[in-house]
């Protein structure tokens, strides 16, 4: 959940933050109405920081881009149990997904 709190309030509420964001809140600490901080869980901020490296890579955008182009073109594979490399490949090969 996402909350907008005061910096007077997230002040007096510091430590109950620490916990509610300890459960996958956001708090997002305003001050004179505008927002100038976020108080998030660290495994959340951990993801967020991996997500931007991700998009700051040319070579991970490009392959995630041509997910996407693949997804939309319907070049995709539906395997039951767990996955493993040998199915998946015999399943690609199958329907025509393999490159190179």
């Amino acid at each position: 959940m996402e909350r907008y709190l005061t910096t007077s309030e997230a002040r007096q509420k510091f430590l109950t933050l620490i916990d509610e964001v300890g459960e996958g809140d956001q708090i997002i600490v305003t001050k004179r109405g505008v927002p100038k901080a976020v108080i998030v869980n660290v495994g959340h901020l951990e993801t967020l920081k991996a997500v931007a490296r991700l998009w700051q890579d040319p070579e991970a955008l490009r392959a995630m881009q041509e997910s996407i182009s693949d997804l939309k073109k319907g070049r995709t594979l539906k395997l039951s149990g767990v996955p493993r490399v040998g199915r998946i490949l015999a399943a690609a090969r199958k329907k025509g997904l393999l490159r190179g």
